[in-house]
């Protein structure tokens, strides 16, 4: 489970990336962050996977066993409880994929009795057994998308965060896509980042809607289309855009 409780991050001079957002993404289930270029999507991931910390507020993760790790004031044990897959592969591009894949289990202190299985996890799940010998330099954008996920898997980790995982994908990789995150949401909590609505709609059981920083709405897609008298998620984050657009003038 990931909570956020008051979250608040403001960087430089005065400049608000995000500001009082509270919200829970539940266990074995997607969550949807959904809002525009430049919301502050990316900045809740970021501290949600302790690349950066809150100005203000806290950000909890939990374990199945409902042990609690602050993400600022434990970030080892934090992190292990997370796997990241951000919308751009950072990916070593000298190396193999094999190379890559050892060299992440390596980062993570797998123990030796462990790795082949969790290789073997990995290479089933992500269908990559055919480029574990390729420069990562050669694959394609698909390709280079699955070994992403494969390294941000490896440790198994109980919580997954995607940020924009479709990002560039072709349809057929789009739905490819689709139907892993649904299958490891049997088991997993996972917080998918998307600025396309029928992504959402398609593959979240609750969604979080923000803009400009701030928390417009949250709940399941019918309770926030009933809310917004919208015909579809899409009308309804206008609607609620609009709103807030307002409010500002």
């Amino acid at each position: 489970m990931i909570k956020l409780n008051s979250f608040t991050k403001i960087y430089g001079k005065g400049k608000t990336a995000a500001q009082n957002i509270s919200f829970t993404v539940e266990p074995d289930s997607i969550t949807g962050l959904l809002g525009p270029n430049g919301a502050g999507k990316t900045t809740i991931i970021k501290a949600i996977c302790s690349i950066h910390y809150p100005t203000a507020g806290e950000v909890i993760v939990y374990d199945k066993k409902g042990n609690s790790f602050n993400t600022e004031a434990d970030v080892e044990g934090s992190r292990k409880l997370i796997g990241y897959v951000s919308e751009i592969p950072y990916l070593y591009k000298n190396l193999s994929v094999i190379e890559y894949l050892k060299m992440t289990m390596d980062i993570w202190n797998i123990q030796k009795d462990e790795r082949q299985k969790c290789l073997e996890r990995v290479i089933e799940d992500f269908k990559i057994k055919d480029v574990l010998s390729q420069k990562i330099s050669t694959l394609s954008k698909g390709y280079s998308q699955r070994v992403n996920f494969a390294g941000a898997l490896i440790h198994n980790p109980e919580i997954l965060v995607l940020d924009e995982p479709s990002s560039g994908l072709d349809p057929n990789q789009i739905i490819e896509n689709r139907n892993l995150i649904k299958q490891f949401s049997k088991s997993k909590t996972i917080l998918l980042s998307t600025h396309i609505m029928q992504e959402a709609e398609n593959l979240c059981d609750n969604v979080v809607i923000i803009s400009e920083g701030k928390l417009l709405a949250q709940g399941t897609v019918e309770n926030i289309k009933k809310e917004t008298k919208a015909k579809n998620l899409e009308e309804a984050y206008i609607n609620l855009t609009k709103n807030i657009k307002s409010e500002e003038r």
